[in-house]
Order: structure tokens, then C-alpha cells, then sequence
């Protein structure tokens, strides 16, 4: 029977409590969808404590408690370290007892040595739910070099003083180049992504084979959740009589990490304008769903209470990390769904928006623009809410006009949910994980 390793540092952790990020969730459905499939053997390892399916062989490595969700930069990279090093000796045993897989590596800068993998014989499959190295240039250097430029100047020093390049930027740089180099896949969510990857990374070409050849997009969709309706629907007039939601009161809605890339500073500026020049409803309610991100969302969650504190008219809530029935009470309240991120791969909770009917408007990311091409959209960009591209000009402005767009009429925002609920419905995750699965079996020895 054909074998499928899983290698996703965030696995094993209960995930309706611990906030890690969309890379974590996808890991954690990948292991459930494909431990419900059959026909291989499914061997996962992780850090977390917590058998993440029914049924599969899991490993927690290095087998010791980690903090994740609050530790720093550094403490981070040395949770990284620790982790390759000991997925490294699983996967060498492995092999030397005549063991052979497939490896899916979930995490590019958290998973092993893939050059190590490759030398051992293994096929290797990377899932990219970011690409490291455009995030970091992004958020460290405010993107004012294109990403190729920034891993052109690392290949120039790497022959001749890679070994002087500190070990965070190892992380960043050097694990990335590898697994772009000995991936025989390379599963990403868009088609942005992988065009991004070939300017940075041409003539890398592993196994004979071109960046394009082994470049598989497969955006995500979302995964079936069953709930109990009326419980879900007498939380929601719960959390409507709490914040004194009246039957005028436009509710927006966004459900993310609270980091610098999510955007939600420019968000805030957006709403501050609109305030300031009296537009907008009367009675309007912005609910901030989400914790602070482990590395540097404590101080960002911080900034932004305080600008939240600032508003006269408008009312901003912060309810938290919010899962399973209590994200649904909310997204039954939610009139617009925002998605303001500076950088994202994907967008996740753009689909499950969709899916529970609620029109978005997001800024122009590369997740979101696989999502509005998809074809289950109506009118791509506009059938079920609104893209704003940022560009080189006022990114905060522009948010303010569409938002005042969307929301002076209600009847179409209505309209727009409609054929949210639609398109989010054909999105599903299932596709996804069964794609990724055949793609790795047919390399699998």
C-alpha cells in the first residue's frame, strides 16, 4: 500500500482554541479529509499533543511542550530548528529501514531538510501557504524592492558568505530556495503565487524539471462544518441583544489574526474618514474577531485598541478568537465581510464568509484574486462583493469609497449575499485535498 508522510509543525493542536493561522487549519482538514479517503497509509507528524484524525499514525516531534502562539521571532526560529532536526532522524530512520513515502511537507521555514529528503530518496510535495520570502520583504523592507531582487542579492552572496547570513534569514531564504529546488510539487493557492516564485527563482529547476511543471494551484475553498441551526441562531440573538445590534445597524465583520499584514490599520484609517466627513450609516458596529498573532501581533493588537478608541460614532468590538457555532452566530449578524489585508496568500475566511452568505470586500490580494476569478463567481469582482486594489496610491481611501458604496444600499449588499452563498457552496475544500493526495500517490515509490 502506497504511503503519504505529512509533515506539518502546527498539527496537533485543538485548533477551536489555539490560533495559528490558516496554514495550521488547512493542515489539520488536509490529515481529516485524507484519513476518511483510504487506499494508503496516512503517517502524519507534528508538534501539537493531539492526534488530529481517527485512525492515522501520528508523531509528536520533538515530543515537548511549545508555547507557539506567543513566542517570539527568535524563540520561534528555535522552534523551527528544533523541529527540522528532529523530523530530519524520523525521516532517516525511516528510510534506513527500507521504509519508502511520499513526504507532503505542510510548512516551508518549520519542515525539514527537503535537501536531506531528496538525498534519502524521497519524493517531496511542499504546501506553500506563503511564500516567506515575499511576506518578509513586505513586511520588514515595506515591499519597496520586487521579491526577486531581494532573493537575486541572496544568491549573489550565498556561494561566498551564506554561512555568515543569520540563522532567522536561513529560515527565510535558504529553506525556501530549497524547496523550491527539490520539490517534485509545488502546491500553491494561486496563480499569482507561482508567477512570483518563477521571476525569483529562475533556471531552479529540480529533478530536470521547470518551476512551471511542477507548480500545481489549487486554491482552498472551505470544508464542511455541521452545526446545530437553532443553537447558532439563538447565539446570534444572544450577541444581537449584548451589543445592542437594532434592526438598523449595519454589523461588518473580520475574522483574522490580528498582524500587520492583515490590514486592519488601514481599516480603521478607512472607517476614521468616513466618521470624520459624516458618511457612512448612522449606526454602524465592526466586529474585530481574532487574537493577537504569535511573533509580533501583541504589540500591533495594542495599536489598534488604541485607534479603535478613537472612534466617535462608530463602535468597534474585539470578541476574540471565535470558532466553530460562535464564528457562525457571527457571521450571522454580519451584513459585509472585510478582508484588508497587505499581504495574503489565500484567504480562507473570505470563502467561509461566502459560504454563509455574506458579501466581502477585500483588497486586492492574490488569494482574493483567485477567488473572485473563480468561476463559480458571478461577475468576477462584483457578483459578490468588491475588490480594492491598493496600488501605489491611498489605500485607505479607497476602502472608505467602497465601503460607503456598499453600505448606502442595503437591497443590493442583500443581493450580493445571495450569490455569495452560492459561489461559496461550489468552493470546497474536499476538491482540494483530494487533488493534492492523487498528485503525491502518483510519486509515491
Amino acid at each position: 500500500m502506497p504511503e503519504l508522510i505529512f509533515v506539518a509543525s502546527h498539527l496537533g493542536y485543538p485548533m477551536d482554541r489555539t490560533p495559528l493561522g490558516g496554514g495550521a487549519t488547512v493542515g489539520v482538514q488536509l490529515a481529516r479529509a485524507w484519513a476518511r479517503t483510504g487506499g494508503f497509509k496516512l503517517t502524519c507528524v507534528g508538534s501539537g499533543p493531539e492526534n488530529p484524525a481517527a485512525g492515522i499514525e501520528y508523531h509528536r516531534l520533538p515530543g515537548e511542550d511549545f508555547d507557539l502562539v506567543h513566542l517570539s521571532e527568535l524563540r520561534y526560529a528555535r522552534f523551527c530548528r528544533r523541529f527540522e532536526a528532529a523530523t530530519n532522524d524520523f525521516l532517516r530512520a525511516r528510510a534506513a529501514s527500507g521504509a519508502r513515502a511520499c513526504v507532503v511537507v505542510n510548512d516551508i521555514s518549520e519542515g525539514p531538510d527537503v535537501r536531506l529528503l531528496a538525498r534519502l530518496g524521497y519524493p517531496i510535495v511542499s504546501i506553500w501557504h506563503v511564500d516567506v520570502v515575499d511576506y518578509f520583504n513586505k513586511m520588514y523592507f515595506g515591499g519597496w524592492l520586487a521579491p526577486e531582487r531581494v532573493t537575486g542579492a541572496f544568491e549573489t552572496i550565498r556561494p561566498w558568505a551564506g554561512w555568515a547570513v543569520p540563522d532567522v534569514l536561513q529560515l527565510v531564504f535558504e529553506k525556501q530556495r530549497q524547496a523550491v529546488k527539490h520539490s517534485r510539487r509545488l502546491v500553491v493557492p494561486s496563480r499569482a503565487m507561482v508567477e512570483t516564485l518563477r521571476r525569483c527563482y529562475r533556471g531552479l529547476n529540480g529533478s530536470g524539471a521547470t518551476l512551471d511543471a511542477r507548480a500545481m494551484v489549487v486554491p482552498w475553498g472551505s470544508w464542511d462544518e455541521e452545526f446545530d441551526a437553532a443553537a447558532v441562531s439563538a447565539r446570534a440573538e444572544e450577541l444581537r441583544r449584548h451589543f445592542q445590534l437594532g434592526p438598523d445597524t449595519r454589523v461588518l465583520l473580520t475574522l483574522s489574526r490580528l498582524s500587520p499584514e492583515k490590514g486592519i490599520h488601514l481599516l480603521f484609517d478607512a472607517l476614521s474618514r468616513l466618521e470624520r466627513a459624516g458618511r457612512g450609516p448612522r449606526d454602524l458596529c465592526l466586529f474585530i474577531c481574532g487574537e493577537a498573532a504569535f511573533m509580533s501581533g501583541t504589540s500591533y493588537a495594542r495599536r489598534l485598541r488604541r485607534l479603535a478608541s478613537r472612534f466617535e460614532r462608530f463602535r468597534v468590538f474585539f470578541p476574540g478568537y471565535v470558532s466553530g457555532a460562535e464564528k457562525q452566530a457571527f457571521l450571522t449578524l454580519a451584513d459585509l465581510f472585510l478582508s484588508p489585508s497587505v499581504h495574503d496568500s489565500y484567504g480562507l475566511t473570505v470563502v467561509e464568509a461566502l459560504r454563509a452568505g455574506v458579501p466581502v470586500l477585500a483588497s486586492d490580494h492574490h488569494g482574493v484574486r483567485e477567488i473572485f476569478a473563480a468561476p463559480q463567481a458571478c461577475d468576477p469582482g462584483r457578483g459578490f462583493g468588491r475588490m480594492v486594489s491598493y496600488g501605489s496610491g491611498d489605500p485607505a481611501g479607497r476602502l472608505a469609497e467602497a465601503l460607503d458604496e456598499l453600505l448606502a444600499d442595503p437591497r443590493a449588499l442583500a443581493a450580493m449575499g445571495e450569490r455569495a452563498a452560492r459561489a461559496g457552496a461550489a468552493m470546497r475544500f474536499s476538491d482540494a485535498a483530494s487533488r493534492i493526495a492523487e498528485s503525491a500517490l502518483a510519486l509515491a515509490p
